[in-house]
């Protein structure tokens, strides 16, 4: 069987969690049966005087971490965080100690059993310009208008142009997949978000089908791939199905997100997962005929009213998230039953 595929015929839901201890949420995310863990960079260091012995990727604080969330009845399945890469992505001096950090990661996940590194190749990272949106109901939601940074200068790393980054991402590539297949760790790509061609004079490259199809072909090997973020990928195309036919066969999407948005790449904001309409129950349908059944996650959702989560990082209502994963389950049981008559 591909790596790309589970074939357990069981929904694989592995929720990213960002709290650096145990928190109710944490109890609800398995009353509501969710069992696998996407997890972030521990930072929280054992010497309360702030010496820091350890980097965050390194062996003793990612080991103390995934004994934390086992201890809380979850598998530690995915890593979506990374240290710092804005000179590897730029083919700056002082990359060559970011690719060893990078490298040690992948090795440290390896000892310990944590199978998917989710990173991305954005050299200004995921953006919103608006946080605030009132969205239906009344909650709070966010959104990306290109217009907002039509007076930004560049980042502070300056401008960069596309071919750069593709050359820089082939390099990283080709140093760090033959570790990735050594450590039986699996590479998988998130797309620009938002998927545009350029954001305040910096080129993005992962926007496209075609530049998913580049990035399998730059460096051939069954540990590099994709996390198929559907709110990105909705932003690309309007077959969603035909996305799924496309790359899920290959055996190369390694973990994927589902997420609402409403408007074009240029200008849209982040809505409950209900209001996709039936674009995302198709698309399940896609996955579940390819026998693929994760891991999934939900990924930003609005914030309900009265939630404990801080609008400083929307997108991560603790509510919202569990009304997302109840849809998600509702739509894997629907499509089993509709193609293989499960009950």
């Amino acid at each position: 069987m591909s790596i790309g595929s589970v074939g357990t015929g069981r929904l694989r839901i592995a929720e990213i969690i960002l709290d650096s201890s145990p928190t109710v949420f944490w109890d609800m995310l398995r009353q509501v049966g969710v069992e696998e863990v996407t997890g972030i960079l521990p930072r929280a260091y054992p010497d309360w005087r702030q010496w820091r012995a350890w980097d965050p990727w390194d062996y003793a604080p990612l080991s103390n971490y995934k004994r934390m969330i086992e201890g809380a009845g979850f598998k530690l399945t995915i890593i979506e965080d990374n240290p710092p890469m804005d000179k590897l992505i730029y083919g700056l001096p002082g990359k060559e100690e970011q690719l060893n950090n990078v490298a040690k990661l992948i090795e440290n996940m390896g000892k310990l059993g944590i199978s998917t590194w989710v990173y991305n190749w954005m050299p200004t990272g995921w953006l919103r310009t608006r946080s605030t949106i009132r969205g239906r109901g009344g909650a709070y939601t966010a959104g990306f208008y290109e217009e907002d940074l039509k007076d930004s200068p560049p980042p502070k790393f300056g401008r960069i142009d596309a071919s750069t980054l593709w050359r820089t991402l082939k390099d990283f590539l080709e140093y760090i997949i033959p570790i990735a297949e050594s450590a039986n760790v699996r590479l998988a790509m998130h797309p620009d978000d938002p998927p545009i061609p350029e954001v305040a004079g910096t080129a993005r490259i992962m926007n496209s089908i075609e530049a998913f199809d580049k990035l399998l072909n730059l460096v051939k090997s069954e540990y590099n791939g994709i996390t198929m973020c559907l709110g990105n990928f909705s932003l690309m195309t309007s077959d969603l199905p035909g996305l799924i036919r496309h790359f899920v066969p290959t055996g190369r999407v390694f973990f994927v997100h589902f997420r609402a948005v409403k408007g074009t790449a240029r200008g849209f904001e982040e809505v409950f997962i209900d209001e996709a309409g039936g674009e995302f129950y198709l698309a399940m349908k896609e996955f579940v005929r390819h026998d693929f059944y994760g891991p999934f996650r939900v990924d930003h959702t609005p914030t309900l009213s009265g939630d404990i989560a801080q609008l400083s990082t929307p997108g991560y209502s603790a509510l919202g998230r569990l009304h997302a994963i109840g849809f998600l389950q509702g739509l894997f049981k629907a499509a089993v039953t509709e193609l293989k008559g499960g009950s």
